[in-house]
């Protein structure tokens, strides 16, 4: 998932147009007036709607952790040079390996586009190995 280029177009004037409305965004009402608000972004870590997570904002260096059917995780990093390419706007990496060799792969992907990210990217990965493993061993 990814849009197209908008040239001269800062990441904050983006950010100032989306954050009260778009299409993946979720409101949610919790405890009274406190509003709750969620985002249902394909580059969004923690689902978040704020401008440190959001996928709309980084046109370029999004990070995604989704799991597949096949019992694998999907790790998907945006890329600078293909931005004005959609289809290929987005690198997928797929893990079947252990956990932490994993999770220090992610880490250093990670770290190397956006530091802080690093931390969520990991903690985001973790949660869905370990909801990977709970359903292996429901399904036995």
């Amino acid at each position: 998932f990814k849009f197209a280029k908008m040239t001269n177009v800062s990441n904050a004037v983006v950010w100032e147009c989306v954050k009260k409305s778009n299409c993946f965004l979720r409101k949610g009402i919790h405890g009274g007036n406190h509003r709750t608000m969620f985002s249902a972004e394909p580059g969004n870590l923690y689902n978040k709607h704020s401008y440190k997570f959001s996928g709309l904002r980084h046109e370029n260096d999004f990070v995604g952790v989704q799991a597949n059917k096949d019992d694998t995780v999907d790790f998907i990093k945006g890329s600078k040079k293909n931005v004005g390419k959609p289809a290929k706007a987005a690198t997928h990496y797929k893990w079947k390996q252990n956990a932490r060799r994993s999770l220090v792969s992610v880490g250093k992907q990670v770290a190397s586009m956006r530091p802080d990210l690093k931390y969520p990217a990991q903690a985001r990965m973790a949660a869905v190995q370990k909801s990977l493993r709970v359903k292996k061993a429901l399904s036995k």
